[in-house]
């Protein structure tokens, strides 16, 4: 199978020892997301639908404060908005797996946060939820992973020619790799099939929230100048592979 991208690679004006690449094929697809509007679940046959990709819980990142989950899951939402909101009040909204990581804990097959088909508050994230009924973007409360997905950061350190060193961000989509060993247990559907390629606008535009937080406004305007006289060229490299 033939993998195809086109990449731009920007400078961080204000550090002359950071670049940012992104993957332009994917920020110029239609991807988005159809949780609720026809995800089949990561399960690998399918499955519930209402589970999407929250299966396994979300792991918690360094940038994840996981004591403030637990303060919103206590203070913010309640039975309600959050389906297994009387199993966090006793249980809490975290675990550890064997290898010693943190992530939100797993009830009934998926994240606690998960409201499942059936339920009065509404099928999905009670966080993001949350985040709807009070008018903030729902990365005001939802783990890292969670609102980044399908977007997906590495960062590399190079040595650069002045022998410091060279911070290179490349924001790229999530695909079945990125998630290691397991990723080949599940449907990936989001990124591996044309189904979530409906969207009105592009990835740049749809997820340009996202994206600001993770390389800053000065940043994002200069890629979101570029990508939009790159659309309207002809000859571009689409994101899905072809065979």
């Amino acid at each position: 199978m033939l993998l195809e991208r086109e990449w731009v690679t920007l400078r961080d004006p204000d550090d002359n020892h950071r670049r940012y690449t992104f993957d332009v094929s994917f920020l110029l697809s239609s991807y988005t997301c159809i949780y609720g509007a026809g995800c089949p679940s990561v399960q690998p046959e399918g499955g519930e639908p209402s589970l999407g990709c929250c299966t396994h819980g979300a792991y918690l990142t360094e940038e994840d404060d996981g004591d403030e989950l637990s303060r919103i899951a206590r203070d913010g939402l309640d039975a309600a908005i959050m389906q297994h909101h009387a199993s966090a009040q006793t249980d809490g909204v975290l675990q550890t797996d064997e290898d010693g990581e943190v992530l939100t804990r797993v009830v009934d097959g998926a994240c606690v946060f998960l409201n499942r088909e059936g339920f009065s508050g509404g099928i999905g994230c009670a966080l993001h939820h949350l985040a709807v009924n009070r008018g903030v973007h729902h990365r005001t409360y939802k783990p890292l992973v969670c609102w980044q997905v399908p977007l997906h950061r590495t960062i590399d350190e190079q040595v650069a020619n002045d022998g410091e060193t060279l911070e290179v961000h490349t924001i790229a989509a999530y695909e079945r790799g990125h998630w290691g060993e397991g990723g080949s247990d599940f449907g990936w559907w989001c990124l591996d099939d044309d189904l979530a390629f409906v969207g009105a606008e592009p990835v740049y535009r749809s997820m340009a929230d996202e994206l600001r937080a993770m390389v800053g406004e000065v940043i994002y305007a200069e890629l979101a100048r570029y990508l939009d006289r790159r659309r309207h060229q002809r000859h571009r490299v689409v994101f899905l592979p072809t065979v």
